[in-house]
């Protein structure tokens, strides 16, 4: 995607995390005290039943890819400028018939998506194998960053219920101290009910969503860029001038870019 778009989704994203934490620390404020919002056992309730939802629901490789991909998503996609680059410099070479060179110059191509492509207009492959397999790869990609998205998702949809739990565990030791009527008891059980709450939707409506959102934004922008590749292969392989497909990608480019904007 053009750059500005990448910078507009980092720059967003820090504006977002200031935001949150004003938010917070006017709910503390709010509150007349920053000891009264930590109570250690609805942090526990809370926290340890996420932890153990991650771990029952999903396996330890996409456990660590879903946490890896939260400092990616700050980087927002990377340029296509190299890719570019390099298919135009294939296919210079291909439309002036220098299938050889094409060839040595395409196993030096960095991107595997863009390589696997291009191997295949060197190899003189049908359109029909071209765009099934290049699909393929596309439809690959979405997936394995859905499950990083779904990941989040998934712990979004527990936190508050986890908090739910803390709530009732609160409230039942709050009713098991009403006999004795030690006010203190009373209050330690009540802020663990209450707490155990306001944890479960900080982590789910400020954290979790918000981390998986972004990280379908991010997806979107991907799948964008892999069709663009994409339509540089094709354009390769019918011999289109490098005019030609310079001209078509950058126009795309801009499209996908105020697609990408205004979908935001």
């Amino acid at each position: 995607m053009p750059r500005s778009s990448s910078s507009g989704l980092v720059f967003t994203s820090l504006i977002g995390i200031a935001a949150t934490i004003g938010l917070l620390a006017f709910v503390v404020y709010a509150g007349g005290d920053a000891r009264f919002f930590f109570n250690l056992e609805g942090l526990v309730i809370v926290g340890g039943g996420v932890i153990c939802v991650a771990l029952l629901a999903f396996r330890g490789d996409e456990i660590t890819a879903a946490l890896s991909a939260i400092a990616a998503m700050f980087k927002g996609p990377p340029s296509l400028e190299r890719e570019m680059a390099e298919l135009l410099e294939v296919s210079k070479q291909l439309f002036s018939r220098q299938i050889q060179t094409a060839d040595e110059r395409v196993r030096r191509v960095g991107s595997p998506f863009l390589r696997l492509g291009l191997q295949m207009v060197v190899d003189n492959a049908s359109l029909d194998d071209i765009m099934h397999v290049m699909n393929w790869r596309i439809q690959k990609q979405v997936e394995a960053d859905q499950k990083q998205s779904r990941f989040f998702r998934v712990l979004a949809s527990f936190a508050p219920a986890f908090g739910l739990l803390g709530t009732l565990a609160g409230m039942v030791g709050m009713l098991k101290q009403l006999g004795s009527g030690d006010i203190g008891l009373i209050g330690s059980s009540m802020a663990v009910a209450m707490l155990a709450t306001l944890y479960g939707l900080i982590l789910a409506n400020l954290l979790f969503k918000p981390i998986a959102i972004k990280l379908e934004q991010r997806t979107t922008e991907r799948v964008a860029q892999l069709n663009i590749l994409l339509e540089g292969v094709v354009l390769a392989h019918l011999n289109r001038s490098p005019m030609v497909i310079e001209e078509t990608l950058r126009t795309y480019l801009l499209d996908a870019g105020d697609e990408v904007r205004g979908g935001r």
